[in-house]
């Protein structure tokens, strides 16, 4: 009996030692179990804050790029309106400053030039702008969860084409092709915190103009008439404005040419001249005057300098043909025949260049002594009416002067009286015109035998009016319209990229 209670005692013991044992390996696990977990939290701490620094990233940049779109568009605006500028000084009337091919090509460049500067200073304020939200609170993405972002800083950078800082004192290309910026985004999750740094680069346009793609702006350009006429020279309908209101219209570019007017009463030559600005050349004036000893002379009309005005004055005005010798620097036209009682002499003798055109030419005794002048004489508009080239002694053309004709509306007597008698003296010179192919005007001697030596020496035929006119010292503007190109804003491409750095 005792013995059957010993063997109890000892299957008790071993139950409670296996039972102890059982309990000891449970506890084993389950503390490894929990600190297991304890470890697989810390690590998934970790990775929400990497996770948060990414959404972080990715949320500034996005935005960052969103308003670098709205950037550019405003740029785009701010181009065109500096265009408009020079489109406006294009327009009609074409301003000072843009009226050459060199200004506004520079004016383009300078609009350029801002722009790029513009653009840069832009993205930079961008930059300061993401900068500062270091100051803002955090950002929480998911309401409940204790994740959030928020950015540590943000740095900017001027680059070149090689990725140089250009502030640096060793890089010598200056010229900004990049804007690089550094930012720094903190996330958190619980207490773990993790940093991503992300590098933008913003590129900045070669140019923010383009010069293929442009605009045609139309502008009446003031130029040389390259088309010369007869009706051109003597105008077949006199002009009514008067001198003072064509100069105001010159002045205020509202004046197309030629610029031609008539002198009132109470206008002179002296007073028309004091009354251009220094950038009007007389010369492109021309004055109709009825009385030319009213307008052009004060007490006496000798050595009165013209300036190269273009005096227009009637046939049958004494005034011009009683002044003739002496002249300084003038351009006189007469509409009609100039006829001198005795003669004319000492033209140009000054050393200024200047031009008489009449229609028809006659001369008591002589015509000499024609220095620095070019004197045409251009017959009536209907051809069938021969003009007369007269003169009593003698016709001789002298230094640095030219006589010029157009043989088909000149009397033939008096073209061959021309031929035999014309006297010619140092570079005194004669041109013709004629449309007849097969008409000349040779030199002769007094028997009328052609001198072809001499003839190629002093006379010279001119292939076209215009050219003849031009040869002979008439020169005329007129109002052109001209397409003017003008560039248009360039497009600015993306040229965005980002690197993040873990």
């Amino acid at each position: 009996m005792e013995k059957i209670k010993n063997e109890r005692g000892y299957a008790l013991v071993i139950v409670l030692l296996i039972i102890v044992l059982f309990m000891g390996l449970a506890a084993t696990f389950m503390a490894g179990s929990l600190n297991h977990a304890k470890q697989e939290k810390i690590v998934d701490t970790g990775n929400q804050a990497v996770a948060a620094a990414e959404m972080g990233t990715i949320y500034y940049s996005s935005d960052f790029e969103r308003e670098l779109k709205l950037l550019k568009e405003e740029m785009q605006q701010e181009t065109q309106l500096k265009l408009n500028e020079l489109i406006a000084c294009i327009e009609l009337p074409l301003g000072t400053t843009c009226d050459s091919e060199l200004e506004r090509t520079m004016w383009e460049e300078k609009i350029d030039r801002e722009m790029k500067e513009l653009y840069v200073e832009k993205i930079l304020e961008k930059s300061n702008e993401l900068d500062a939200l270091k100051l803002a609170a955090e950002e929480n993405p998911f309401d409940g969860e204790q994740v959030q972002y928020h950015v540590k800083s943000a740095t900017a950078k001027k680059m070149n084409a090689a990725q140089n800082d250009v502030n640096d004192i060793l890089v010598v290309d200056k010229q900004v092709k990049w804007i690089e910026i550094a930012l720094n985004v903190e996330g958190k999750a619980l207490n773990n915190q993790k940093e991503l740094n992300a590098i933008f680069q913003v590129e900045i346009p070669d140019s923010f103009l383009d010069s293929i793609e442009t605009r045609k702006i139309n502008t009446i350009v003031i130029t040389e008439d390259e088309d010369l006429t007869y009706d051109k020279v003597f105008s077949l309908t006199p002009p009514t404005i008067s001198c003072a209101e064509l100069v105001t219209a010159v002045k205020y570019k509202t004046a197309e040419a030629p610029y031609e007017c008539k002198a009132q009463a109470n206008e002179t030559l002296k007073g028309f001249l004091a009354s251009l600005d220094d950038d009007m050349d007389p010369k492109d004036f021309r004055v109709f005057t009825n009385d030319y000893a009213e307008f052009v002379c004060e007490k006496n009309c000798n050595n009165t300098d013209f300036q190269g005005i273009n005096i227009v004055v009637n046939e049958n005005d004494a005034g011009a043909p009683n002044n003739m010798n002496n002249l300084v620097n003038a351009n006189l036209f007469i509409s009609g025949k100039l006829s001198v009682g005795n003669n004319i002499i000492n033209l140009g003798k000054n050393g200024e260049k200047q031009t008489i055109v009449v229609k028809e030419l006659d001369v008591d005794v002589n015509l000499k002594n024609m220095y620095n002048t070019n004197f045409l004489v251009l017959g009536y508009q209907d051809k069938t009416r021969k003009a007369q080239i007269d003169w009593k002694n003698h016709i001789e053309v002298s230094n640095h002067s030219n006589f010029c004709i157009d043989i088909d509306r000149i009397d033939p007597d008096d073209l061959s009286r021309l031929e035999r008698e014309v006297a010619f003296s140092d570079s005194g010179h004669l041109i013709y015109y004629t449309e007849v192919a097969e008409k000349n005007f040779v030199l002769r001697d007094k028997k009328g035998r052609t001198n072809q030596e001499l003839t190629s020496i002093y006379v010279t035929r001119a292939s076209d009016y215009s050219t003849f006119l031009e040869n002979c010292g008439i020169s005329m503007k007129e109002s052109k319209i001209v397409p003017i190109d003008v560039s248009v804003p360039e497009p600015i491409g993306s040229g965005f990229g980002l690197e993040v750095e873990y």
